[in-house]
């Protein structure tokens, strides 16, 4: 029985190990983590995220990400941002103000 239950923590415990290893964020989580991150800046007036995640290559090595856009309210500024975020982390790999 024990040895059984063993067994049964360890594959539930590899297989959540694997699931999240191998998890991509929505378009949506993406954008909301970007949003949720500038608004201590200014009031966010305006976004938008590519539904499909695209590969990029950095160092060599290929990266899943979401491409999307942010329109910010500083003062009575519009300022309008794009991004690049990584799929899987959910980091946010390029910044740029247009």
């Amino acid at each position: 029985f024990v040895a059984g239950l063993l067994c049964g923590i360890a594959l539930g415990w590899a297989s959540q190990k694997i699931i999240t290893e191998n998890r991509t964020f929505s378009s949506e989580e993406i954008l909301n983590k970007v949003k949720n991150s500038v608004e201590t800046s200014g009031r966010v007036i305006g976004s938008w995220i590519m539904a499909k995640p695209e590969t990029i290559e950095r160092d060599s090595i290929p990266h899943q990400v979401y491409r999307g856009g942010i329109t910010q309210l500083e003062g009575e500024n519009e300022n309008h941002f794009e991004f690049l975020a990584d799929a899987k982390t959910g980091k946010i790999l390029e910044w740029s103000k247009i």
